[in-house]
């Protein structure tokens, strides 16, 4: 080859890879002109997104609250007969009654404890198979929808344990949890007279304490229900003046559920004390306290048998009685026997049940007894039991005030 030609080559080459630059380079404008046209594509589908999730959260605030109930719960408690007034049978039968009679249907059902009656034998001696199967039979007339893992039934301190009992611990639901507090082994009655209690109950408020604590640390929306027999508040059976210390180390349980408050909703349901009128200053049949409100609360000593002191609490969750069905009354066998127990009329003594309504925001709390909606809470006085036992004991400055039923508990939402 000449020199002519390979320079004529050479400048074809040259003028070959000037034009592969050129293209090349307008490609690469070409891209990043793309690429800048697809970032700010992305940049306002972001916005868009962004606007698009505010304006559903504003929606969602502004939506009006839920009108059906997620769940509606049916609870009452001491399912024991007295002669003389209607069989339980008959009293919760009228209690259910009315309460579905007001649109109040219920998707479970839960009973605080005793279903046997006995004036001599009320130490867990007492099968309550028979009770709970009437009490099955009237659920399944008046609510058949509702199935046997849908109610629970809790060991009161007349109740041996037995296969109908529903065990001790936490109970889940798709919208709300049950902690059963059964009698026997986890929070007894005659706390301070009988041996080995003060162990059962620390044992059973840390078991409870790592329950809530575990559920706080989970995050956890549902409502806890706490379904126990014996309650948590100071009175004279509780004291001195009578030979139990019935509930004297209550504080252990109470101090567990007060803390856990701040976090979960808790509603805390209890029976016992529908004779002898331990409740009248409490509002006697009827007792209700709502969040804020003060709860007197057993003091002990670890070698006290019983206490006559107590701490004022303020709560942080919600206390009420489940609602009698057997009986209530304000004296004991002696008075029935000699005829004198209508001497001894005091705080509210109706016979109620108590329906809780579950809903995304809030919790509705209503009473009612045979002829429909009752009071949440009655006005307190004195115990005229044995001539007034908490006379000078508890201070009218803690008597309960009426609360009208029903009642709305906000929840805690995140």
């Amino acid at each position: 080859m000449t020199a002519n030609r390979r320079c004529q080559n050479n400048k074809r080459n040259l003028t070959a890879i000037l034009l592969v630059l050129l293209v090349s380079t307008a490609l690469a404008f070409a891209l990043a002109g793309c690429g800048h046209k697809n970032d700010q594509n992305a940049s306002t589908q972001t916005t868009a997104a962004t606007q698009q999730t505010e304006q559903t959260q504003q929606t969602q605030a502004t939506e009006p609250a839920s009108t059906e109930p997620l769940e509606t719960l049916f609870f009452a408690s001491d399912y024991q007969i007295v002669d003389g007034l209607d069989t339980p049978q008959q009293t919760l039968t009228k209690v259910m009654e009315s309460a579905i009679e007001d649109g109040k249907d219920p998707d479970g059902i839960i009973l605080c404890g005793d279903y046997t009656n006995d004036r001599k034998l009320h130490d867990y001696q007492l099968s309550p198979e028979d009770s709970i199967e009437e009490i099955r039979d009237v659920a399944e007339e008046l609510c058949p929808d509702v199935e046997d893992d849908e109610m629970i039934f809790v060991q009161g301190n007349h109740d041996r344990l037995t296969e109908s009992i529903t065990g001790s611990g936490l109970h889940e639901y798709d919208d709300y949890l049950v902690y059963v507090l059964n009698t026997e082994n986890d929070f007894p009655w005659k706390q301070g007279k009988e041996a080995g209690c003060l162990d059962k109950v620390k044992k059973s408020s840390k078991k409870l304490r790592r329950c809530l604590r575990e559920l706080a640390e989970q995050g956890e929306t549902r409502p806890v229900i706490i379904a126990g027999h014996v309650p948590l508040h100071f009175t004279a059976r509780t004291s001195s003046r009578h030979v139990t210390g019935d509930n004297l180390y209550s504080s252990l349980i109470f101090d567990v559920v007060n803390n856990s408050g701040k976090m979960l909703d808790i509603v805390y349901f209890f029976g016992h004390n529908h004779s002898k009128g331990w409740d009248c200053y409490m509002g006697g049949g009827s007792v209700y306290k709502g969040v804020g409100d003060t709860l007197l609360v057993p003091a002990f000593a670890e070698d006290d048998v019983n206490t006559d002191e107590f701490t004022e609490e303020r709560l942080n969750f919600t206390y009420l009685n489940a609602g009698y069905v057997g009986y209530y009354m304000n004296c004991g066998p002696e008075e029935v026997d000699n005829g004198t127990a209508d001497q001894y009329h005091a705080a509210d003594e109706a016979l109620t049940g108590t329906v809780c309504e579950i809903y995304p925001d809030r919790l509705v709390l209503t009473r009612y007894d045979a002829d429909g909606v009752h009071s949440l809470g009655s006005d307190g006085e004195a115990d005229p039991y044995k001539g007034f036992i908490d006379a000078g004991l508890i201070g009218e400055e803690y008597y309960g005030r009426a609360t009208d039923s029903p009642q709305e508990v906000q929840r805690k939402l995140p």
